[in-house]
């Protein structure tokens, strides 16, 4: 296989931040009729794309652009804006701009783990949190949900940082993966596909990295079911206020996209090769790594707040300074039509 360029890294890093989660799209034109979505390079892109070729979608919405977000500060922008009407987001970043009066609605969470870790083989097994004693790890935006994560379960093993272990934190992760591939990390945190992005290239130096994953190391460390709600999709209220079945079909239509790709990895890997400069052999690695399911707001509710209190433990900014109301969540009433494939 070709190696990932250094150009190719840098576009999945510009793209990685909310794939902590993972962003999808950008707006229906109540005039035009016509639904305009953005998306980060990722498995979000893959549920999106094929989401738009949904029969449902295409009977109500005609008109469908796929489009990439550049940064997160674009989404925000978008969002604050109304130039995006319907914008997979990770949660806590919903949360956040819904406690800053931005009327958001969150219809689903469908992205329940990206996150993991790798670690150099010689420095021996990689079975827990436990066993990064002694090691320097790596970690890209310091106070976002990857290390809040990490700092999360290292106090649940007990961990000290700067007693049990050394922790760097770096810009992005193009620059984690760059240390970790240069063997000056022991081990690194880091979301899908990034992920497998750093194994893939880690090969090309005849380095073979042991992993875990963080979603496993959370149920097991706190008695959880295993899986973190991290990404999902949000509308504004006046799309649901407006258009309820529009919302209702696009709903159904994500459905069925997410168990589309959760049954079908390899073909979706080609879906997500043909709308982003990853690879296919990226994807294949990066697809099986990511918990996806879908669950409605309401469903996905006590797992959010266990998720969001424990983590503003850490940060208080982490959502905003309190857990959302009734109003951010889509009441299931308003997904009863979802669109039949």
């Amino acid at each position: 296989m070709n190696p990932l360029s250094r150009r190719d890294l840098l576009k999945l890093a510009a793209n990685a931040t909310l794939l902590t989660a993972l962003p999808f799209q950008r707006a229906i034109a109540q005039a035009s009729g016509q639904l305009v979505a953005a998306t980060p390079y990722g498995i979000p892109q893959v549920i999106l794309a094929r989401a738009l070729e949904d029969p449902s979608v295409q009977e109500l919405i005609p008109k469908r652009e796929l489009k990439a977000w550049k940064d997160p500060d674009q989404l925000r922008a978008w969002l604050a804006r109304a130039e995006v009407m319907l914008t997979a987001t990770p949660t806590n970043v919903a949360a956040n701009l819904y406690n800053r009066g931005v009327p958001l609605v969150l219809m689903n969470v469908n992205v329940w783990g990206t996150l993991g870790m790798l670690g150099l083989k010689e420095e021996g097994p990689l079975q827990s949190v436990k066993d990064l004693a002694g090691r320097h790890v790596g970690v890209p935006w310091r106070g976002d949900m990857p290390d809040l994560v990490f700092r999360y379960l290292l106090g649940k093993a007990g961990l000290e940082v700067g007693r049990d272990l050394k922790v760097s934190y770096q810009s992005s992760p193009f620059e984690t993966v760059q240390m970790f591939v240069a063997q000056r990390l022991d081990a690194a945190v880091l979301p899908e596909p990034m992920r497998t992005a750093t194994r893939l290239q880690a090969a090309q130096f005849g380095q073979l990295p042991t992993e875990l994953d963080l979603q496993e190391e959370w149920a097991r460390l706190t008695g959880e079911i295993k899986g973190l709600p991290q990404a999902g999709v949000v509308c504004r209220r006046e799309l649901l206020d407006q258009y309820p079945e529009q919302v209702a079909v696009i709903q159904g239509a994500i459905r069925r996209a997410v168990d589309w790709v959760a049954a079908k990895p390899n073909d979706a890997a080609v879906v997500g090769s043909q709308n982003s400069p990853l690879s296919t052999k990226v994807f294949e690695g990066a697809i099986p790594r990511t918990q996806i399911r879908m669950a409605s707001a309401a469903e996905s509710r006590p797992q959010l707040e266990s998720f969001f209190s424990a983590l503003t433990d850490l940060s208080s900014g982490f959502i905003g300074g309190k857990l959302p109301d009734n109003d951010f969540y889509l009441p299931e009433t308003a997904t009863k039509a979802e669109g039949k494939a």
